[in-house]
């Protein structure tokens, strides 16, 4: 599969989902695309990165290629926006708004699909949690250090779900399934209430020290190992 279309896929299916994606967000939902492919691939990625373990996890120069053509061809959108605290620095933003980019979804494995659609509506407006999940929850970042190629064939291989024979519920036993269910619901409204409580709370602690530090995660990698000078310059 063309790189470019999974890249157009993910910015599209983010969009649908009123999501705009920053370049660090972007990139980690492509790798994301190639681990569930690998889990049941053994090991096979699709875009044939070779994917290092850089400052905030996979990243490499061969993605930012792909995304950049995506734009010159204008498959998706970026906008550019001006640091709100740092000078002389951007951050970019992708939307796409091709109908046509949902016909790429055909292309993917269902297993993929499900899991990529999945992690885009919970981690597509959250970089923090994205990166915990990359960081600390798939495979080839297990073990690692800054600058090693990370290895798929790590990855743990999906077992398909084995079909369970049901038995056939009394009626009793249907009132009683249902009387339980109400209660879940009830229990569930509770905690989605506390939720949105807390929710609230946490965002009164959001202020400008936390949008910079997120700001930072959102900005623009750079390849461990390069080489130059740096003037640094003390004023009074």
């Amino acid at each position: 599969m063309n790189p470019i279309d999974i890249i157009r896929y993910i910015v599209c299916y983010a969009t649908q989902n009123d999501i705009r994606l920053t370049t660090n967000r972007l990139v980690k939902f492509v790798y994301l695309v190639d681990l569930y492919h690998a889990r049941l691939k053994d090991g096979e990625i699709l875009t044939g990165f070779p994917w290092k373990f850089i400052h905030y996890g996979p990243y490499c120069s061969e993605v930012m290629n792909y995304i950049e053509q995506a734009v010159h061809q204008n498959l998706i959108n970026m906008e550019t926006y001006d640091s709100l605290f740092q000078a002389d620095n951007d951050y970019h933003m992708f939307s796409c708004t091709d109908e046509n980019a949902d016909d790429l979804k055909t292309s993917f494995h269902i297993g993929v699909l499900g899991q990529i659609q999945k992690v885009i509506k919970k981690f597509g407006d959250d970089t923090p949690q994205l990166l915990d999940y990359v960081y600390f929850h798939t495979e080839p970042m297990m073990g690692v250090k800054k600058g090693d190629l990370l290895d798929f064939s790590k990855v743990e291989k999906f077992t398909p779900i084995r079909s369970i024979k049901l038995n056939k519920l009394s009626p009793q036993s249907i009132m009683n399934a249902r009387e339980h269910i109400k209660k879940l619901c009830e229990l569930l409204d509770i905690d989605r209430r506390n939720l949105n409580q807390d929710s609230e709370e946490t965002y009164r602690y959001k202020d400008e020290s936390y949008y910079h530090f997120i700001e930072m995660f959102d900005g623009d990698e750079l390849e461990v190992g390069m080489k130059g000078t740096s003037k640094i310059q003390i004023t009074e």
